[in-house]
């Protein structure tokens, strides 16, 4: 029975490890031939990839044609640093909008803000535990 398998990864693999065609065909067991085909085709037989996956010492479900590699789950790092600075951008307006519209509340409005969430971190022993004045 054939086998699809990700040549371009045999060969990647292969050439990682400076190896010659011929010396991973003797490390796997099989001809420098077979190993050529399978390179050239990305068809092999089942004994074949697994001789190959025991000599690259790669999982036999990675060797096969299709399979998700490790590499191609991450997301690019392009894509990645947009994300993050979207991210960033909306912590910082959110901040902005709380800074903002604390800022736009009268003087007492402000201390009693203040004052309740003062009486919450230190009553709440989750949180303000640390913070207590009085010690427990």
């Amino acid at each position: 029975m054939d086998v699809q398998v990700d040549r371009d990864l045999i060969r990647s693999e292969r050439e990682k490890r400076a190896w010659s065609q011929e010396h991973l065909a003797g490390a796997a067991g099989i001809g420098a031939r077979t190993l050529q085909r399978i390179e050239a085709t990305g068809v092999a037989s089942y004994v074949s990839v697994r001789a190959l996956s025991a000599a690259l010492e790669i999982p036999v479900d990675e060797l096969r044609a299709g399979a998700a590699s490790p590499a191609a789950e991450q997301i690019p790092p392009a894509r990645l640093r947009f994300a993050l600075r979207w991210v960033g951008t909306a912590v910082m307006l959110a901040m902005l909008a709380g800074v903002g519209g604390f800022l736009l509340l009268h003087d007492y409005q402000k201390v009693r803000v203040l004052r309740t969430f003062e009486h919450w971190v230190t009553t709440e022993p989750s949180l303000g535990a640390a913070n207590r004045s009085d010690g427990r």
